[in-house]
């Protein structure tokens, strides 16, 4: 199972994506880590559709791409090494018995071989010249706590909002409910790869979050990669 995949390496619009959650696969050693395969593939093991449509993007702005290949619940690469939950004993109610005994030589092994070859692969990806936008991709379930979530897409900053606003403004007139910093805010450090990697090499830098809803409708990665390409193309314009 290889930790990271690259998309497209050769694609020449200076866009780099990235999709931190977007597998749910599990080394075959940790035995899906006690959980059961409605599990993983449910919410809290990946993010639905999120691989699916940075590929489409990936082909429909011939851009690279740069995935990660193991579930976020072995490790998530969306966060700072020094998050309580970077490795997760439980989420959203799901207990992940796999990750209740955690050592630190445990922990440095999933670092190593899992998040730093990750986040390796952005930097040598972005170290070519001309880049000009790191764009993360996620998704994210329509409910979650018993609150339903009533929008399409998030648009998510926190230095760059002006780009946001123009993105979202254009995703919005291609028919997309879309706010901003929901249903997580970039303000709140909650785009932790996107950040890191583009102040890392002076780009700017978003997150979109799409409802799992709009995913996983048939075709969906492709019909809304037509309308999010262009929106950051336009970006690339300005």
């Amino acid at each position: 199972m290889e930790p990271v995949t690259v998309l497209n390496p050769q694609g020449a619009t200076p866009v780099v994506l990235t999709c931190e959650h977007a597998s749910c696969a599990v080394p075959v050693e940790y035995d899906d880590l006690g959980l059961d395969h409605d599990d993983l593939h449910e919410h809290i093991g990946w993010d639905i559709g999120a691989q699916q449509l940075t590929a489409a993007l990936a082909q429909a702005l011939d851009a690279p791409a740069v995935l990660a290949g193991v579930s976020r619940l072995v490790i998530d690469c969306n966060r700072d090494l020094a998050d309580h939950d970077l490795i997760v004993t439980d989420s959203h109610g799901v207990r992940i018995p796999g990750n209740a005994r955690v050592d630190p030589v445990e922990r440095q092994r999933r670092i190593r071989d899992f998040y730093q070859p990750y986040h390796d692969t952005i930097d040598a990806v972005l170290a070519r010249k001309g880049v000009e936008l790191l764009f993360s991709v996620h998704s994210f379930t329509p409910i979650l706590g018993g609150r339903e979530r009533r929008f399409d897409a998030g648009v998510l900053f926190d230095v760059w909002a002006t780009e946001a606003q123009q993105l979202g403004e254009r995703l919005a007139r291609g028919g997309l409910a879309v706010r901003y910093n929901e249903p997580y805010s970039g303000l709140d450090g909650l785009i932790f790869s996107a950040r890191t990697h583009g102040m890392r090499h002076g780009l700017r830098y978003l997150e979109l979050e799409v409802n799992n809803r709009v995913l996983r409708a048939p075709a969906a990665s492709a019909q809304l990669a037509a309308l999010v390409a262009p929106a950051l193309v336009q970006l690339l314009e300005r």
